[in-house]
């Protein structure tokens, strides 16, 4: 990954979470192995990109997955309220969908949450992007360039 926040690096020097790629971040936000990006600002609560990733157990729905993440998120979360699951397009994967996630945690400030899960074979590669409801303006944009620029690796045969 390259040492300057907005610039690339070549695959093969790239950061790596499980399968996922990335090549580099977004300006002004830091890298944290094994957990994804954050971004920190001054008399707010963090924002973050935690990449992780999961297996299909059972099929090869993407849809079945987050009908069942899904029912988690209302069962852990006060006053869920969400938006998707949307189909949408990511280099390399045979599915890709978007949810939104609004809800409110014990502070009773409104988090808001957008989380792309992406699908090739069995593996599934999820992006949580999680930040206050009231940074979501001004972090949406680096979490859509950030998006743009990380890559699966292709599954090994």
């Amino acid at each position: 990954m390259s040492a300057n926040p907005g610039q690339t690096a070549a695959y093969a020097t790239a950061a790596r979470i499980g399968r996922w790629i990335i090549p580099a971040i977004p300006f002004g936000w830091t890298w944290v192995p094994e957990f994804g990006i954050q971004k920190q600002g001054e008399g707010v609560v963090p924002s973050n990109v935690y990449l992780r990733e999961d297996q299909l157990l059972a099929g090869n729905q993407l849809a079945l997955y987050i009908q069942a993440q899904v029912t988690l998120m209302k069962r852990t979360f006060l006053e869920p309220a969400f938006a998707g699951p949307a189909p949408m397009e990511f280099p390399g994967a045979e599915e890709a969908a978007m949810l939104m996630l609004k809800h409110r945690p014990m502070h009773q400030v409104t988090v808001f949450q957008v989380q792309h899960y992406v699908r090739s074979g069995k593996w599934i590669g999820i992006a949580t992007l999680t930040t206050l409801e009231s940074e979501l303006l001004k972090i949406r944009p680096d979490f859509d360039q950030f998006m743009k620029l990380v890559r699966i690796e292709p599954e090994r045969a």
